[in-house]
């Protein structure tokens, strides 16, 4: 069976084709001969006749059919389908029809023949037409599952993992015929809230609808693995299912939301890991709708997590021209090849063009600015790693860029008269407890500073939490950690964190922006703190993994590590004041104090002089004297 199989899977294409369009004809044949005229008048004949002549005398009535069947199945792509996936819906559909022309063609023929016809012939004829198509239908799947059987052996593996295919509708259906011939995967059942479709079958597949078939299947196959096929569901829903699936141990995967069908076009069959989505506690936050036609538009930090995404979202906006800057050279080619790609994919005229430069250099800001009539920038470009610019050797390099770059970006957009400035800040602004939060803070009252001194130029800040899938995320890096079999690092028990995505920070960085009045202090809605140590739990869970607690127990270790230098245990997002409401919920604005120009002018110089000298001792001390609630941990 071995060599057979090998030797029909090596024959080429076209030799395939031809074996297939002979073995049909040969089918029809057959057919035609046991339940067209050839038998029929045999026995009718009372075997008077022979078989070959009966044949020969009758063969137009078979050549005209299996002529006009076989144009229909070549036009239609009938030989175009791959064997193993025959049993789809449009090869079934093709068979049918092209049996159907077969046996009623055959009958048009062989009514044609006859100078009188009675009414009793007539639907004799017709009769036997049907059955003809019908047994020739049932021939060609049975010539197939034959060939499938030869060509693709069972040769699923001792190994084979095993999934329980969650859905059992039409998306269920189509995911279980992509994966059946996969070796790797044995498909064990369907599970399906839907009480009527309990104890039915899918392909022979059992389709379970209790949970505790769940707990049985688990316990059956310690590998288990759940296949989410509930694309239409509702966020809240598909969260339900997926928390009350932690308790069976079992690794969940999905494929693409319906949202993500839509907005991302991906395959309705391709299988993924849970989205953040369905393991936080939050709503999601849709795209950025905002037009920027005929503007003008700069993102500094163009290359980076935020900033590329920024530039993404405006380009969807149609703007008349996109500028990059960035200071990293592989960052801005990344972002500029990615984005000159999407414009060409989506046929947009925006001009993209891409600078390498230091915010810091105020003069080629202002340069770049002016040169390309900038209206809109978003500055993006800062250090945000907490532990690096907490190093003492970091510290100075931290406090100019987040600092002193940031007031270049103000400085050269006051000069420029650029109408709208949006700066990217961070919840470790509020109360800082590292150098990292207070040089930002220190960044968003310069902004505060600047709005005041042109009513050309509109400044205003968004602050946010933790963004998933940016550089340094816990997520990736969790995820990570499971795969390689632990241990899972987590820096304390107690800590908290918001989450977001970058694609939602973005989106409403760029609705914030809308809504600035001047000075304003936008924070972001990033839904309940989350306790990383029960986010680690439920990756660990939703993984088929379970949490080791001591070295005897078998599973994923979560080991505390302790808090790094200047790490909060939660974050905050408001410093003082009350949160005013914006036409978008997800979005607030403060009005928050800050020094007037003379101490923050007078604060900038012994900054300045503090870090060419690299005082760590002086600058802490200036931060401290500047910062609301600056009180940096150690």
């Amino acid at each position: 069976m071995k060599a057979i199989s090998s030797f029909l899977t090596n024959l080429p294409r076209k030799q395939k084709v031809f074996a297939l369009v002979l073995s049909d004809c040969l089918i029809a044949f057959l057919c035609w001969i046991v339940f067209g005229p050839p038998f029929s008048i045999l026995i009718a004949s009372n075997f008077q006749s022979t078989l070959f002549n009966l044949i020969y005398s009758n063969y137009v009535s078979f050549v005209i059919p299996f002529l006009f069947t076989f144009i229909y199945f070549y036009l239609s792509g009938f030989y175009r389908s791959l064997m193993k996936f025959f049993d789809s819906k449009d090869s079934i559909f093709r068979a049918l029809i092209g049996s159907f022309i077969f046996g009623f063609s055959w009958g048009i023929v062989y009514i044609s023949q006859y100078e009188v016809i009675r009414t009793d012939f007539l639907s004799t004829v017709m009769l036997q037409s049907l059955l003809l198509s019908s047994v020739f239908y049932a021939f060609l799947q049975i010539s197939r599952d034959i060939a499938r059987i030869i060509i693709y052996p069972n040769t699923e593996s001792l190994n084979a993992k095993p999934v329980l295919i969650y859905g059992a509708g039409t998306t269920g259906n189509e995911l279980y015929n992509s994966i059946k011939q996969n070796p790797k995967i044995k498909v064990v059942g369907f599970y399906d809230n839907d009480f009527n479709l309990n104890g039915s079958f899918i392909n022979k597949i059992k389709i379970y609808g209790k949970p505790k078939h769940i707990k049985k299947l688990s316990n059956k196959f310690s590998n288990l693995e759940i296949y989410l096929a509930i694309p239409g569901l509702d966020m809240t829903s598909r969260r339900e299912i997926i928390s009350s699936l932690e308790k069976y141990k079992v690794a969940v995967r999905s494929i693409p939301a319906l949202h993500e069908i839509v907005e991302d076009q991906k395959k309705m069959i391709e299988i993924q890991d849970l989205s953040i989505d369905d393991v936080l506690p939050r709503s999601r936050v849709g795209k950025s709708d905002v037009s920027f036609e005929g503007i003008a538009v700069m993102i500094t930090g163009a290359g980076g997590s935020i900033g590329s995404e920024i530039v993404r979202q405006v380009l969807d906006g149609n703007p008349k021209k996109i500028v990059l800057y960035e200071f990293s050279e592989i960052n801005l080619y990344s972002i500029e090849s990615e984005i000159n790609l999407i414009k060409k994919a989506k046929k947009i005229s925006t001009e993209i063009i891409g600078i390498l430069g230091d915010i810091k250099d105020k003069k080629r800001l202002r340069d770049t600015i002016y040169t390309h009539n900038i209206e809109y920038l978003y500055h993006a470009a800062a250090y945000k790693h907490v532990p690096i610019v907490e190093y003492y050797e970091n510290i100075s390099e931290g406090i100019k860029n987040n600092i002193f770059g940031t007031k270049s970006v103000c400085d050269a957009a006051l000069m420029t008269k650029v109408k709208k400035v949006v700066v990217i800040s961070t919840d470790k602004a509020v109360r800082p407890t590292n150098i990292m939060g207070a040089s930002k803070r220190f960044a968003e009252m310069i902004v505060q500073s600047s709005d005041k001194k042109s009513e050309d130029t509109t400044f205003c800040m968004v602050r946010f939490g933790n963004v998933i899938n940016s550089s340094g995320s816990v997520i990736p890096l969790f995820r990570k950690q499971i795969s390689e079999g632990g241990p899972i690092t987590i820096t304390h028990k107690k800590v908290t964190r918001f989450f977001m995505t970058i694609a939602e920070a973005s989106s409403l960085v760029i609705q914030a922006g809308e809504y600035a009045k001047g000075g304003d202090v936008f924070i972001l809605d990033m839904g309940e703190q989350v306790k990383i140590m029960d986010l680690a739990k439920r990756l660990i869970y939703l993984s088929g993994r379970n949490v080791s607690y001591d070295e005897r127990s078998e599973g994923i270790e979560i080991r505390e590590v302790g808090l790094r230098p200047g790490e909060k245990l939660y974050e905050e997002l408001l410093i003082s004041g009350k949160e005013e409401k914006t036409p978008n919920d997800k979005i607030f604005k403060s009005k928050e104090s800050f020094p007037s120009d003379d101490i923050l002018n007078d604060a900038l110089y012994e900054l300045e002089l503090s870090v060419k000298d690299n005082n760590t001792k002086i600058i802490r001390a200036i931060l401290e004297r500047h910062v609301e609630g600056f009180n940096e941990q150690h």
